[in-house]
């Protein structure tokens, strides 16, 4: 047939994945491994990258995916599309912070740069954590950039600026990344981050106790055995230690802990299922306890400790009408009234939940930590619905979620890991079934 012409394959593939995965197929991005050798490959991950229809999940995946593809064409058309969009919108720029582009570290690097007046104010914290996020993946960073990174570590800097600066430490290979994060390895906050960022230095691990480390740089002089691990590699570590050192303590018998959860946070939003399911086995009770001990316990922590409680069932209803409160007496008073009226019914409403969560609380609350309590399937959407919801917060305010399961349903099979647990895998927090 004259004048036309047979469809390129790689172009029908091409447009079969982008369509796929805006439906939330995050399968469907596998087949662009092949395409980074393609210009056609970078237009479809920029038209996924930049559009604000397609879910965190998604973005996440292609940016893991684009991490892997080698030098060539396609990774320089990213590139150049960054230079030429410095002042992109925060949700493409965390894709760009997660695919490790060279060209682009001038771009990250005028962010941290261009920081005018005192850390504490600045207005887009989540775009200066994304700079140092992204910054973390270049080993050989110059000590301008090292010291900049280090100074967002400062205690009076938003929790998102202080987490990815720990974290992005922990790919740098420099004197100065070491010694920026002993002092910061007790904050309640970002002390797991730094331990974990010396250890992927340095293949070595001396827990929380910084005399040691101390002693132990000193020791190096200047030859430090460099490692340059992954937060894999860490994460297989600790699992390595719990098998040679199991815990000989209960820790649900801890006051200071949530269902066996150590609590440690500067700032804890509690979210609460209050749904009727929690009357079954006196459920509902035990929450009550659970949480009157933590507040005897927060007795005992400082009064700069902030926290805040929300529960979901028949409605969403905050504890504090800001939603965190500071840890003194008249807080906790507060607290044990709100504790004493909640009553288990409704539904399961763990979308609206997070959302409220997203975009009344975490935007000014600098929290750090979300303990989130639950004993069924969402009611408001779907799980996958609840996990996007859970890491879009993650993601944005590098809060970590530790989850409860109260009489959870089992995943459909064993290989399946349930809804709670994916969350806590997510978000970079601890999943426990009470006994």
């Amino acid at each position: 047939m004259t004048g036309l012409h047979a469809a390129d394959p790689d172009e029908t593939r091409l447009k079969d994945i982008v369509k796929e995965a805006r439906a939330g197929d995050q399968e469907a991005l596998g087949p662009l491994r092949d395409f980074h050798s393609h210009k056609s490959g970078a237009s479809a991950v920029l038209s996924l990258a930049t559009d604000r229809r397609v879910g965190l999940g998604i973005k996440l995946r292609l940016a893991e995916i684009v991490s892997t593809w080698p030098p060539g064409e396609a990774r320089k058309s990213l590139g150049d599309w960054l230079l030429k969009h410095p002042s992109c919108e925060n949700n493409e720029l965390l894709f760009f912070a997660e695919i490790g582009l060279p060209e682009a570290r001038s771009v990250f690097w005028s962010i941290l740069a261009g920081i005018k007046g005192p850390l504490a104010a600045i207005r887009d914290p989540e775009r200066v954590a994304l700079a140092a996020r992204a910054l973390g993946a270049f080993q050989d960073n110059p000590e301008p950039v090292v010291s900049r990174i280090a100074s967002l570590l400062d205690p009076a800097c938003q929790h998102v600026m202080r987490a990815c600066g720990a974290d992005a430490l922990g790919g740098i290979r420099h004197p100065l990344a070491l010694e920026s994060l002993l002092p910061h390895l007790n904050d309640d906050a970002i002390g797991s981050i730094a331990r974990r960022s010396l250890y992927r230095l340095t293949g070595t691990d001396f827990g929380l106790d910084t005399d040691k480390w101390t002693t132990w740089l000193k020791a190096q002089d200047s030859q430090i055995p460099w490692k340059m691990l992954t937060r894999t590699d860490f994460d297989n570590y600790l699992k390595l230690q719990k098998l040679l050192k199991p815990l000989d303590d209960d820790p649900a018998g801890n006051l200071a802990s949530f269902y066996g959860i150590e609590f440690k946070a500067k700032a804890a939003l509690f979210i609460l299922d209050v749904s009727g399911s929690m009357n079954a086995d006196g459920r509902i009770t035990k929450l009550k306890a659970q949480m009157s001990n933590l507040l005897v316990a927060m007795g005992n922590h400082s009064d700069k400790l902030r926290y805040g409680i929300i529960t979901f069932g028949e409605a969403i209803d905050s504890c504090f009408s800001r939603g965190m409160a500071v840890n003194d007496d008249k807080s906790r008073r507060q607290a044990e009234r709100f504790l004493d009226r909640i009553e288990a019914e409704g539904g399961t409403p763990m979308c609206a939940a997070l959302t409220h969560a997203l975009t009344r609380i975490l935007p000014e609350g600098n929290v750090d930590t979300i303990y989130f309590l639950s004993d069924g399937q969402p009611c408001d959407g779907t799980p996958a619905q609840v996990v996007e919801l859970a890491q879009r917060i993650h993601e944005t305010f590098q809060t970590r979620i530790h989850t409860v399961s109260i009489g959870e349903d089992p995943a459909p099979d064993a290989d399946t890991p349930s809804l709670l647990q994916q969350i806590a895998t997510a978000c970079d927090g601890t999943f426990v079934i009470p006994p």
